[in-house]
Parts: C-alpha cells; structure tokens; sequence
C-alpha cells in the first residue's frame, strides 16, 4: 500500500535553532520527536534564500536559474515545469496545501496538482500590511490542514503544509512572548513547533502516523545581524541557506532513524518523495538531484544557492556559490572563499591565499550554470522592447525579466558587500513607513537618493507610502521617477494607477493596468484594478475583467464583494448570491456585505438565509435602517406581521428617509 505523504515547511528556520542540531536556547519537542523517528541530514542546503525561489525549487526539483524563478516577486513559475503535487495526483492521490504567507499565493503557480489549496487570508490583513507581508499564524494553518485532513476520505494522501511564523517581524504570542522576550526569534519557532505537534498527534492517533512519510524542510535560514544581514535574501552565507531537513519514513522502509553528514541540497525533496511512495513518472526528466536516499558514485557533492535579490531590487550583482565538504565559494566582484572545517563562521575569506582552490570551484560553478538553464518563451522574452531592455541593462535590471549569461555576474556590477549601508537604510525606512512615521522613513531614503540616484526601489517605496497617506499627487509623482527608471516593473505600474484612479485621471490609470498585464497577465491584482476602474463606465467589461481575476484567484475576499456588488447592480441575484457569500465564507465582515447577500437570497426565494444574512449585518451595525427595512421585508413574505412591523418601527426611528419604502413595500 503506498505510504502518505506529508511535506512540511517551516519559513526562515535557522538549522542551529532546532533542538535536535544543536540549539539550547529553544524547546522544539515536536521537530526534536520526529528526528528521533527519522534521519537528519545535518548539511541540507537551501538553493535561495527567499521563499518563492526556494519552494518553487523545492517541489519542483530544479534549480532557480533552470526554472526561471529567482527572486521574490516578478516571476511565476512557467507552465514547462511540473509540481510533484501533479505526481502523486495523476497517481490517485488526494492532494491539499495549506500556506500561510501571500508570497506563496495560487497566481505564482505552485497551486498546479493540488486539488485544494489554501491561501485565503483575512480581508483586513490586506488594509492593514504590504502584501507581501500577509500571512496567518500557524495554529490557524494547523487547523486548516486538520480540517481537510478530516473531510477527505480518499487515501493515501500528499499533503503540503507551510508555516511562516519565524519570518520577520518576531511576534510570537503568548506564552512564548514572554518565555522568549530576548530572542523572540526563537519564541516564534517554539509556537510553530508547539502548533505543528497538534497535526503530529492528529496522526498518531488515526493510526497514520507510521505508515506515512513525513519531510520537513525550512526554505532558508535567517541571519539575525550576521555579516551585517538582520535577516535573508541578500547574501547566501550559512546562516541563510543551510537549512533543517528531517526525514521519518514510512515504518515498512525499515530505513534506521540515524544522522547524515551527507551535503545535500534541497531539491532532492522531490524525487525523495516520488521513490519512497513506489512512483514512477515522467517528471524524472525534469528532476535535477537524485533521491536523499540514492547511493552515489560522486565523492565530491556539492550544493548550489544563488540570490538576485540584490540585482533586481537593487541593481548590484547577484551572488552564486557552491559549498563543498569544506569549501564554500562565493561568485561575487570579490570573490569569497571560506574553510568551513575551520571556519564555520565565514569569516575570514581566504580566496585571494587560495587562488588554485577558486578555480577549480569556479570552474564548476559555471558547469552546474549550463545543466538546462532556463529559456524563456517568446512571451517571456516580448516584456521587455529593445529600447527598454537597454536602459535597464545599462542599469543591470535585466535579471528577473532576461535569462542570465552561464559566465561569471555581469560585468560592472557593484558588490552587495559594499552596499550594506544602503540596504540597511531602505529596510529601516520601510520600517519607519509600517510605524506610520513617514518624515523618518522619507528622510532616511533621501540620504540613500542623494548617494545613488539611479536607484528604481527607492521613488517606488516612497510612491507607495505616499499612497498610505492618501496622498495621491505626490504618490503619482514618485512612481513616474520610478518607472522612468526601471520601464517594466509592474507593481510600480499598478500603484501608480492606484494614484491616477483617485486623481481622477481613470483613462491614463486603464493604460497602466492594461501595461502591466501585458507583463504579467496572470497578476488578479491588476485584474481586479481594472474591474476597478471600469466599474464606473463599463458594467459589462468590469464584470468579465473581476472573473478573470478570481480565476486566477478565487480566495480574495474583497475581489468576491465588489463582483457581488455589480452583479446586484445588474439585477443578476443568483450570481451576486454566490459570489457575496464567499467573501463572507472567507472571513469578510461588514455590514453592507450581508445586506446585499440578503437581497440576493431574498431575491432568490432562500428567506430563511436572507434573513440570517439580515441579522449578521444589525448585529455589526444594529443602526443600519435599511436592512431593518429588508428584515422586515423578508418576515412579512413567511407571513410574519409582528416582527416585520417591529422591524418597519425601528427603520422608521432610525431613518425617515427609508421609512417611506415600508409603504411601498419594495426595495
């Protein structure tokens, strides 16, 4: 019988932060209980230290620079490359994830395979923080998997859960803020333990525990103020890519629980998971590492990590490396090179002393460059016009757009090493903005402005907070400078439309949006945008631009509200019903929401939900006059006369205006 397959992944989780690898400054039961059922692989390395690229080489099996995936934002992954979700799939699986960041959102394309996949958020998540730093706490995320766990009933099954709780900022609750005060750090990784034991013991006590094969894998590490980095993506020392991967087999593998020393990386998950389920599939070709498990012949392994986090947001070069058993080797315009043996730290860079030892690493470095680098389609490779690929390549911004020469880093480009300051300046004004202390955040980017004016991230960051500001013009302002310098980034574009949208100006904000999507034409965001915008002239377009975005995404709750809300406007009852009830199934909670689900079930003959839906909308606003009016509507149709004239009484009370509507009964 082929074992359960459960992936779990747990978001900037440092290896020497868990229990069983050492740690004494943090409880991991959970994770420390597992290890001892399985195998630890004291040397997993992360192939990027972000979390898009790393899962997306993670459940692929292929490295970032093969499938096109190698920052944070910008690129989906391309439809060429197959999920092992889409394996266990095709081969009757049941297959659900659960994630609990919006950086791993459907529209990137890791939902392919799974039949259920769980990214909804709170809709006040979303009015409240940067997209990208919406996420849910892993008890919610525990719950959820749970919950689909207990309905499904076709076995076996693959189930993927991701945890984001170590991830920045550290806010552990309670009890852990408080045991953790001074490394809340590792306060959030307890909690997650702690939440993880729930589906551990969910296991155990429906018999599935030993007959299931249980991976779990952080995406990256976190630096915590090594090297000057306060937390990941701009260098790829250890501290951000070496990376805990335990293993506990299926019961019937007889595989002796036990450590490897073993360096290995981490896009052997993949096929890890397809041999020990007894699968076979065409996937095998795509896979680029052989199984954790599988002997070798190669005596010298060595693993791979990258990050283009420095040359797209920033426009210095990027970072690619090998670890050996003893070396690592840092491409860079300085190059680094680091005994490990007596220098775990990374210290003391000795490349210059070991000039024979660079070579030869670097000359396997390019040769691991050239396996199958990613080519991208002709509708990759039309983003960009000619005059725009020029600019931007003289400002070295071609990397997440444009495949990347198997040589050495572009020529020219300034070491990350030497742009500490300025890194560490735009993320304190980026903290400085979510503290609402905008003169801060706006000072301390002007310093970086004034030292390097061609930077694109500095007028988008300062664009966007002008925007949490409401203030429009100066938000406009500041994503022109930005797109003048960088043409194709989309997210600019969108802000900026934003902007023109509350100006006034809808004709040139439609422009924007119709731009970005011809860079991205799977962003829901800028199809919602545009549904947006053609709201007010164009019902019918409006309308078919909002299904487009929750075909991509059907999990966005205010998407789901305002598609409702148009189709109340065009007298379409049966489809406003469907589409306001989800946006209150995913967790949306004002009042005019359930007003206007009440009259579409009302309109639709379902009073006894219309009336439920009535009484949730009083019981957020029990001075809304208007859906006291419908309530009584509702009980006078099931024959109700009391409490219809009870609730015609209080409209009246409430509202003189409404109260001429109870006379003509209709609404």
């Amino acid at each position: 019988m082929r074992p359960n397959v459960i992936l779990i992944t747990m978001d900037t989780l440092r290896a020497d932060h868990v229990g069983c690898y050492g740690a004494q400054q943090v409880r991991t039961a959970t994770l420390d209980g597992l290890a001892s059922d399985g195998l630890i692989f004291e040397r997993a390395f992360a192939q990027a230290p972000l979390t898009w690229p790393s899962h997306a080489a993670i459940l692929t099996g292929t490295y970032p620079f093969q499938n096109g995936v190698r920052d944070f934002t910008g690129q989906m992954l391309a439809p060429q490359f197959r999920s092992v979700a889409q394996v266990f799939q095709r081969a009757g699986y049941a297959t659900g994830a659960v994630v609990s960041s919006f950086v791993l959102d459907r529209s990137w394309g890791l939902a392919r395979g799974f039949e259920f996949y769980d990214d909804s958020f709170s809709p006040t998540a979303f009015q409240q923080k940067d997209p990208g730093l919406v996420d849910r706490k892993a008890k919610e995320s525990v719950t959820r998997a749970l919950k689909w766990l207990s309905q499904i009933r076709q076995r076996p099954f693959f189930l993927w859960l991701h945890l984001y709780d170590p991830h920045s900022p550290y806010d552990p609750p309670e009890p852990y803020r408080g045991q953790y005060r001074d490394h809340p750090y590792d306060g959030e990784i307890a909690y997650a333990d702690h939440e993880l034991g729930r589906l551990i013991d969910w296991l155990k006590k429906k018999n599935e525990y030993n007959s299931s094969l249980i991976v779990f894998v952080s995406d990256h590490g976190e630096s915590l103020g090594e090297h000057g980095e306060s937390e990941h993506g701009f260098f790829i020392y250890s501290a951000t890519t070496r990376v805990p991967l335990i293993v506990k087999p299926p019961k019937l593998n007889h595989v002796a629980p036990g450590r490897k020393s073993a360096l290995v990386e981490t896009i052997a998950i993949a096929p890890t998971m397809i041999r020990m389920a007894g699968l076979h599939d065409a996937i095998e070709k795509q896979l680029q590492a052989p199984s954790l498990f599988a002997g070798s012949d190669n005596h010298d392994p060595v693993a791979y990590s990258e990050t283009y986090y420095p040359l797209s947001s920033f426009g210095w070069s990027p970072l690619r490396g090998l670890y050996t058993a003893r070396y690592h080797y840092i491409e860079a315009p300085e190059p680094e090179l680091y005994d490990l043996d007596a220098d775990a730290q990374e210290t003391n860079n000795i490349a210059y002393s070991q000039a024979a030892t660079v070579a030869v690493l670097k000359e396997k470095l390019q040769a691991r460059l050239q396996k199958n680098p990613f080519k991208p389609t002709s509708e990759d490779a039309a983003r960009l016009s000619s005059e725009a690929a020029e600019k931007l390549g003289a400002l070295g911004y071609v990397a997440p757009i444009s495949p990347v020469s198997r040589g050495a880093p572009i020529a020219g480009l300034v070491d990350p090493k030497k742009k500490l300051w300025e890194l560490n300046t735009i993320l304190e004004a980026g903290d400085a903005f979510r503290a609402k202390d905008f003169q801060r955040g706006k000072a301390l980017l002007a310093k970086v402005r004034e030292k390097d004016p061609l930077m694109y991230i500095v007028p988008f960051v300062l664009g966007e907070a002008a925007g949490r500001q409401q203030d429009w013009q100066e938000s406009a302002e500041e994503l022109k400078k930005c797109l003048e310098l960088n043409p194709n980034f989309d997210q600019a574009m969108l802000g900026l439309a934003r902007a023109l949208v509350n100006l006034g100006q809808a004709g040139e904000a439609r422009q924007w949006v119709e731009k970005a999507l011809r860079s991205n034409p799977a962003d829901y965001r800028a199809w919602y945008l545009l549904g947006q915008i053609n709201t007010k002239s164009d019902h019918a377009n409006a309308i078919a631009d909002y299904q487009k975005a929750v075909a991509i995404q059907g999990n966005f709750a205010p998407l789901r509200r305002d598609l409702g809300m148009l189709y109340i406007q065009e007298h379409n009852y049966p489809e406003a019903a469907k589409h306001l009830a989800k946006a209150m199934e995913l967790g949306l909670e004002e009042p005019p929401l359930f007003n206007f689900l009440g009259i579409a079930y009302s309109h639709t003959s379902r009073l006894e939900k219309a009336i439920e839906a009535y009484k949730r909308a009083l019981a957020l606003d029990p001075n809304m006059a208007v859906a006291h009016l419908n309530l009584g509507f509702a009980y006078e149709r099931l024959r109700m006369p009391k409490a219809a004239r009870q609730e015609y009484e209080m409209a009246c009370r409430l509202d003189e205006k409404v109260c001429s509507l109870v006379q003509n009964q209709r609404f």
